[in-house]
């Protein structure tokens, strides 16, 4: 039996993994919360389904083996850098598997263990997902958008819980929910980092006026 090959592309860079990993993990879900309703005890709201998390731990020879002709760590461990620096949208596929994912390398962290100058690297990637704006047809009087929840005075900072997504918090807090506003946010707090990418736990800081 031929061996799986795990391929990233992206950029116009496909790397492929010179020794075939003995495992990885995908994780997927759906997001629940638990809310106490009063003399009813606890419930379950269960929500839409959450980002994959890819994680694969791989190792790049230094030097010429038998199951291996790759001697060329830094190359791997320099191209895969590249595109976490650059917030590549890469495609992460496992041959011979349904895993074709869209992804982002969310982090790689690499060393060496047994003085054969082999490096080892585990590699985290989060699932890559393209939001399409919708637009709301202006029917009147505030277009039946919500009203901000705070008006003339500087909005606190926002923790990102998992799920969220820019245009989300942008309708709660602003009451513009379109991707122009989450573009504007995230323009605010990360540069030029895709609107479309946000992770749980990073704080979102809202400007005076947008």
């Amino acid at each position: 039996m031929s061996k799986r090959k795990f391929i990233f592309k992206g950029g116009g860079k496909e790397l492929v993994l010179p020794v075939t990993p003995d495992s990885y993990q995908v994780e997927k879900g759906i997001n629940v919360e638990v809310v106490n309703i009063h003399q009813l005890g606890d419930a379950i709201l269960a929500g839409y389904g959450t980002l994959a998390t890819i994680k694969v731990s791989c190792i790049f020879p230094a030097s010429r083996y038998p199951f291996s002709d790759s001697s060329d760590p830094d190359g791997y461990i320099g191209q895969l850098e590249k595109w976490v620096k650059k917030r590549q949208k890469l495609r992460f596929v496992v041959g011979g598997t349904g895993v074709n994912i869209p992804a982002v390398l969310q982090s790689v962290s690499y060393g060496e263990r047994d003085g054969t100058n082999d490096v080892y690297a585990d590699i985290i990637l989060r699932e890559y997902r393209q939001l399409k704006a919708v637009k709301v047809a202006d029917t009147g009087a505030n277009s039946g958008r919500p009203e901000p929840e705070s008006t003339g005075r500087q909005l606190p900072p926002y923790t990102v819980k998992a799920g969220d997504c820019l245009c989300a918090i942008a309708r709660k807090f602003l009451g513009d929910g379109s991707y122009q506003m989450a573009q504007k946010l995230a323009a605010y707090n990360f540069g030029s980092r895709d609107p479309n990418i946000l992770y749980a736990g990073e704080v979102v800081n809202f400007p005076p006026t947008l």
